[in-house]
């Protein structure tokens, strides 16, 4: 069992769709702010990406991993994925 006393449900509710509506507010801002084939938009991006990977595997260590792609496709499902602009490669 977990050392986490919360439940995946609450982090994802609370914490994670916050992170998730944080990283498409920043998407926006680069694309408001700069071309399509601009160094400083690509790097932003990349950043993002990174950013989102890195969280979904911090989430995977803290719970496992088959709970987070549970709740992640949950997410999906319910039309709160962020836009695959950001988070394919």
């Amino acid at each position: 069992m977990s050392k986490n006393t919360r439940d995946i449900d609450t982090v994802f509710d609370e914490d994670y769709i916050k992170i998730r509506e944080s990283l498409i507010g920043l998407k926006d801002i680069l694309d408001i702010c700069f071309f399509e084939r601009n160094i400083y938009k690509q790097m932003g991006m990349d950043n993002l990406r990174a950013l989102n990977n890195n969280i979904t595997e911090l989430l995977k260590h803290t719970y496992s991993p088959r709970k987070v792609r549970m709740k992640m496709r949950e997410m999906e499902y319910d039309g709160l994925e962020a836009p695959n602009s950001f988070l394919s490669p």
